[in-house]
Order: C-alpha cells, then sequence, then structure tokens
C-alpha cells in the first residue's frame, strides 16, 4: 500500500485518471489564460495570431506503431488553427515522473529500427544485465557469475540485485567492463533519438502523432514551454561531454540522463525500462535558442 493506502495498481489508476482530468483543465485554461498562450507564442503562432483556435484532448489515444500493431501516442492535446500547423502537446501535470516505459526487447527494435542497423550484442547484454527480470534469459550464466561476484564485494548490494533479479552498474562494470562501457557509449551517442522518442514520438509510426512541444503546466516558477526540436538540440550539444553516467546510489542503480533519469521498473513484476523526466533538468538546458522559422 502507499502512503495514500492505495496499492500499486490502484497508484497507477489514481495517476492516469488524474492525468487525464489535468488535460481536460487545461484544455479549457488554454482558452483564458493569457501567460500561457503568450509563451506558446513565443515559440510557435505569430504573436497575436493565438485566437481562434480549436483545442482537443488526445489523451491515451491508440495510433499505428512502427511494429504495425497499436500504441499509445505521446500527444495529449491537439491545438489547431485554420492555415497554421497544429501544435500537438505533450503535457506534463508534475515536474518529475515517467515518461517512457517500454520493455527492453521493444527499445532495442525500435532503436534499431531508427537507426538502420543492429545493435551490438554488447549493448543488448549490458542493457538486459542492468534490467533484468526476463531479459535474463539469454544471458543467464553472466548474471550468476556476476552476482557470485557482487556477493563476496558488496553483500548489501547483491541482496538488492538477487531481490530485483538484475544487476547494478558498478556490478556490471567490473565483472564485464567492455559490455559496460559500450552500452554507455551506445546511450551518449544516441542520446537525440531516445530523447526525441521518449518525449515526442515513443513507437508511433507517423510523425503527425508525435508531440512538438512539452508542456509543464504546473511548473511553479520559470518556462513552462517547451518546444521538442529545441530540447533535442541542446541535448545533442552535450553528446561530446558524455552525459550519461551511472546514478551515485546503491552502486549506480540508476542511469542519469540530461532530461531525467532511467531505471528498472517492475510493473506486474515484468521488468521494463522506465524513463523519468526532471523539470529542474530540461529548464537547465536552456532549450530556447532555435529561431522560429527553426521551430515550425
Amino acid at each position: 500500500m502507499t502512503r495514500h493506502g492505495r496499492n500499486r495498481s490502484q497508484g497507477w489508476r489514481h495517476a492516469k485518471l488524474d492525468g487525464h482530468a489535468n488535460e481536460n483543465e487545461f484544455a479549457n485554461e488554454l482558452v483564458s489564460d493569457e501567460s500561457i498562450k503568450s509563451e506558446i507564442e513565443r515559440y510557435f503562432w505569430k504573436k497575436g495570431l493565438l485566437t481562434n483556435f480549436s483545442v482537443s484532448v488526445d489523451g491515451a489515444k491508440q495510433v499505428r506503431s512502427i511494429f504495425g500493431d497499436l500504441t499509445v501516442s505521446k500527444v495529449d492535446i491537439i491545438m489547431t488553427k485554420s492555415e497554421q500547423d497544429p501544435l500537438n502537446i505533450s503535457l506534463k501535470k508534475s515536474e518529475n515522473g515517467q515518461v517512457w516505459l517500454i520493455s527492453v526487447p521493444r527499445f532495442i527494435a525500435a532503436m534499431e529500427f531508427h537507426l538502420g542497423m543492429k545493435t551490438s550484442r554488447e549493448v543488448r547484454t549490458g542493457i538486459s544485465l542492468f534490467i533484468g527480470g526476463a531479459n535474463l534469459a539469454e544471458f543467464q550464466s553472466q548474471f550468476e557469475e556476476a552476482l557470485s561476484q557482487s556477493f563476496r564485494d558488496s553483500p548489501r548490494i547483491a541482496i538488492q540485485e538477487q531481490r530485483q533479479k538484475r544487476l547494478v552498474a558498478q556490478t556490471i562494470k567490473q565483472n564485464f567492463p567492455t559490455i559496460w562501457n559500450s552500452t554507455i557509449e551506445f546511450f551518449n551517442q544516441n542520446l537525440p533519438l531516445i530523447t526525441r522518442l521518449a518525449f515526442s514520438q515513443g513507437l508511433a509510426e507517423s510523425s503527425e502523432d508525435a508531440a512538438n512541444v512539452l508542456i509543464y503546466n504546473k511548473a511553479s516558477q520559470g518556462q513552462r514551454v517547451f518546444p521538442v526540436v529545441a530540447l533535442v538540440d541542446a541535448v545533442t550539444n552535450l553528446i561530446p561531454s558524455r552525459p550519461v553516467a551511472p546514478g551515485p546510489k546503491n552502486g549506480g542503480s540508476t542511469l542519469l540522463f540530461p532530461t531525467g533519469f532511467l531505471q528498472m521498473h517492475h510493473p506486474q513484476g515484468e521488468n521494463q525500462m522506465q524513463f523519468h523526466h526532471q523539470y529542474r533538468k530540461i529548464l537547465s538546458l536552456k532549450p530556447t535558442s532555435l529561431s522560429k522559422s527553426e521551430l515550425l
């Protein structure tokens, strides 16, 4: 049970309902809130033209995926105006939270689809060991070998690894340095694509089903509107500094990203990749430098 008396399943259901309520609330807010409209005008439609537009709530819409099945669009709200490109909004109801939850096989398949090439076995191994669960089927011997060493070197961390059926960054790096270095390099080199998928496109096949603006409508202060293309551009500029790195706690149980972090998550017992967004990190990137002609 959570501190509010909800179990995990009830908590997810509450978060979903709360999110939909926020979408409807914000749709109404767009009609009357001059400050948020002014911020949108700053990056998209010309000043003074944000009138006579329509707003539709698009949350949880199922769209065609790159795999030919259905996936949930990342677009929560659509603003449309005649003779203007629609504004597809991804709305964040809190300053921190989940932005993309995906299984390891689908994540790797999505990356390969967009990159047009196979990922290396080292990268597949590193991600699978870090996320664990059913993903260990092909790498069980490496997992058991590293876990045994972890019990000798760091018993407290090893107990966590055994319980979660995964390895933390410290253990993978100590036992399989080439695998871990390749995995970190993969994340760093592909930061722009991962950012675009996590915040804008997900597994959607069509760009029409992708968000082009991220809005934190309940941020207490500071910028609330972030054009996705500017966010991707800001992240791209960080690649030389290799910003993706293990978190400082529990031997590196998370991977830190410029826009948040990645952790293992196991809804209904299945270990998956859970990407988190963090407003303060995104704000610090200052993704506002592109001209309006580049943003449209």
